[in-house]
């Protein structure tokens, strides 16, 4: 018995004659059809709906990018953990990015190459030293030293890298640094 109190025989599908699922189908859609007008009628959105037409998909077909990145701060390159060094030799000055997640020996490079550029001479690593200092007008006494020293260099990576981190300023450049050389 169906629901209008009607009994309804299974179809019945002589060998002879070719089956058709269509016409099986056709009353299904046609009562789907109804019952999304009756809905639809109900519902104050003025958009049509069709009942059963949303399809969960494993990623959104459009990201939402809002949502997904975060608010980006002012200097972008805080967040790829680069600091920017402003470095005082003598009466030059110049710039260096460092990367914190790089090894030291990029930093060196960098630091070398610009140097080369500013001050034409040959460096001997072993005999400079950088006070690192988040203020111009940080007493040399409170700075970080960085030894350039390949193995003091090495030894002192990590730290020095914690500490620029925590030292940083918002602003470029982020750390100051002043050259010391030492009589070789």
């Amino acid at each position: 018995m169906t629901h209008g109190g009607s009994a309804r025989a299974s179809p019945v599908h002589p060998q002879n004659e070719q089956y058709h699922p269509h016409h099986l189908v056709e009353p299904l859609i046609s009562r789907q059809r109804t019952y999304g007008t009756a809905v639809q009628s109900q519902q104050p959105s003025p958009a049509p709906t069709v009942l059963g037409s949303h399809i969960e998909h494993p990623q959104p077909l459009r990201p939402n990018i809002a949502a997904a990145s975060p608010v980006q701060d002012a200097d972008p390159n805080k967040n790829a953990g680069r600091i920017r060094l402003s470095i005082s030799w003598d009466v030059t000055t110049f710039n260096v990015w460092l990367d914190l997640n790089a090894h030291c020996d990029a930093f060196y490079k960098a630091f070398q190459q610009q140097a080369a550029k500013q001050r034409k001479s040959i460096l001997d690593r072993a005999t400079i030293t950088i006070q690192l200092k988040n203020d111009k007008n940080m007493p040399d006494e409170e700075a970080c030293p960085l030894s350039l020293a390949e193995d003091d260099l090495e030894a002192d990576w990590e730290m020095i890298t914690e500490w620029l981190e925590a030292n940083r300023r918002d602003k470029s450049p982020h750390i100051y640094g002043v050259v010391e050389m030492e009589e070789g």
